[in-house]
């Protein structure tokens, strides 16, 4: 039975993803993102299965963020992080600004 003045937990996409210039630029750097993790586990010699298993993540799900196309959370980004062996800052290099349009 409903709460009395309480709203319903909303559940699904973020509001963000409405918005244009905020879509994109989300798109943007998770595809960059999925770039680098790919770059570091090339580096390191390992398949995408055993990159996941290391992470904790599905295989599935490890290529999906490769790929640019998964929402990551912060525990994912520490766990990628530690696997790899890298600071976290690590995940998210610096780009020039002609990569970021400015």
């Amino acid at each position: 039975m409903p709460t009395a003045g309480k709203t319903p937990t909303k559940r699904g996409r973020s509001e963000v993803w409405t918005r244009g210039p905020t879509a994109r630029a989300i798109k943007r750097e998770l595809r960059l993102l999925g770039k680098r993790l790919r770059q570091l586990r090339l580096e390191r010699g390992l398949t995408q299965e055993q990159a996941a298993e290391a992470i904790g993540v599905h295989p599935k799900h490890m290529i999906k963020m490769e790929q640019g196309g998964a929402n990551l959370t912060v525990a994912t980004l520490v766990a990628a992080a530690v696997a790899f062996k890298v600071p976290l800052r690590d995940l998210f290099p610096e780009t020039d600004e002609e990569d970021t349009g400015k």
